[in-house]
């Protein structure tokens, strides 16, 4: 379905959405084409989904048109309940198949796939299980073991059940995944023997990530399919894919320090191939916005995302140009290339700063309300960056950076640090179950810098 007709049935479905453009134009715009299209007025969660009764923005006004309904993580808000469709989820198993065809391959068999994602309400560890046990019944030898995000039950079937199967699956969040399988191989489990690949989601990965990952799991370099990222969102379904072009490609652009001549952008972005799906993308100074019928429809749907599409051609040609053959990078791998014919998307994180960590958005006024606690009055003046970072094991980190000052340079970071942590906690419900998890673990580093470093421009999370 394409953007005119995504268009016209929203509004003739959708008393929310006529309702929001009656606000918005004083009127129902007429498209017909996708000039008309682009002039609608843009929507996002604050001025839309949580301004109108939950029945009006779904289809024909009835929340009955949901067989599941999945949980979204909420920030800034309370969580918002997504209804899905049948007609939603019926294609999606086929879908995944289509992703992950090196795993449902009769020659790949047995493969066990282990769901290590939020199940429950969260939408990608229920849909992810459902679509693999539906998998399962039409591919012999394909098992799913779904033990959530619990450590101890994820390294138990990693222990007993891994080593009947040919290759194991083990789809998780980045941070979750990578100290999951550090514990494991420190209660001496063998992981290389049982032929482990592992799919992330939810907050971006770095090389050196995968590379860690790479060397944990008995993989190397020439192992392109076997630590891969998807991009998705429980309010509009998935966007793209890593896959073994778009992981040699972006180590490309990384080892040789050409992201910004290339994509025009200095920041290494994730990249990905775009999914086929129903869901029409377009940007709008730099923000992914999403159009798409379901339960509740979206149109031109503000996701928060800074995002920029590449046709897969230009990139690849523009690579060559520079003295670098990303499809034979992935020849030498021994790997066929992917034909995928669809854009790459890069994704450079959130447009309002929010940072990802452990799969959970740490917002600017969440941060800056903890620095403004009284224990930290001596430090703070209204100005910090932040950032997500790794520490030297490759555990993620949330990087505050203050502004020099005689108090800041007497202090003892790593306190101060603690001291932030706590604070953090209080405002901040999900890093607070990261830190019970992991008692006395360090998140937080605290940085200072001189006033340069806190000038306006579009790379820094100024405040």
């Amino acid at each position: 379905m394409n953007e005119v007709a995504i268009y016209n049935e929203a509004v003739k479905r959708v008393p929310a959405y006529r309702k929001f453009l009656m606000e918005k134009t004083g009127t129902i715009p007429e498209v017909n084409s996708p000039q008309d299209f682009a002039k609608v007025p843009l929507m996002d969660k604050a001025s839309y989904i949580l301004q109108h009764p939950l029945e009006d923005l779904c289809l024909d006004g009835d929340t009955s048109c949901a067989h599941l309904w999945l949980r979204s993580s909420g920030t800034s808000h309370e969580p918002f309940f997504w209804p899905r469709r049948h007609e939603d989820e019926k294609d999606f198993p086929q879908g995944m198949a289509k992703l992950f065809h090196h795993y449902v391959a009769p020659e790949n068999q047995p493969t066990l796939v282990v769901v290590g994602l939020a199940l429950g309400p969260w939408g990608t560890g229920i849909q992810t299980s459902y679509a693999f046990r539906v998998l399962a019944g039409d591919h012999p030898g394909l098992a799913v073991c779904s033990p959530g995000l619990n450590a101890d039950n994820i390294i138990e079937v990693l222990e007993r059940i891994s080593p009947m199967y040919r290759q194991t699956l083990l789809l998780s969040y980045p941070p979750f995944a990578k100290n999951v399988l550090e514990e494991a191989a420190e209660r001496g489990i063998d992981l290389p023997s049982r032929n482990i690949h592992c799919m992330v989601g939810g907050e971006g990965i770095s090389e050196r990530y995968r590379e860690r990952m790479w060397k944990l799991l008995g993989h190397t370099d020439r192992d392109l399919h076997s630590v891969w990222s998807l991009y998705g969102s429980t309010d509009f379904a998935n966007v793209g894919f890593e896959n073994p072009l778009t992981i040699a490609v972006r180590r490309i652009l990384i080892q040789n320090n050409l992201c910004e001549k290339i994509l025009g952008e200095p920041a290494i972005p994730m990249l990905f191939q775009c999914a086929p799906n129903n869901s029409h993308f377009e940007t709008v100074d730099g923000e992914l916005v999403v159009s798409r019928i379901q339960g509740i429809p979206l149109i031109r749907y503000r996701s928060g995302d800074h995002i920029r599409f590449i046709p897969r051609e230009t990139l690849l040609a523009e690579l060559r140009e520079t003295g670098f053959d990303a499809e034979q990078a992935v020849r030498d791998a021994g790997l066929p290339v992917p034909e995928t014919p669809t854009p790459f998307a890069a994704l450079y994180g959130r447009i309002d700063q929010t940072i990802f960590f452990y799969g959970a958005n740490m917002t600017l006024d969440q941060i800056r309300t903890a620095l403004e606690a009284p224990a930290l009055s001596a430090y703070f003046n209204g100005r910090y960056l932040a950032r997500a970072d790794e520490d030297d094991q490759g555990n993620p980190v949330i990087e505050i950076t203050l502004p020099q000052s005689e108090a800041l340079t007497k202090a003892d970071p790593d306190q101060l640090a603690d001291i932030y942590a706590g604070e953090f906690a209080k405002v901040q419900s999900e890093f607070r179950q990261v830190c019970d998890q992991k008692p006395g673990h360090r998140f937080i580093r605290i940085k200072s810098a001189p006033d340069s470093a806190f000038e306006l421009g579009w790379k820094t999370r100024h405040m």
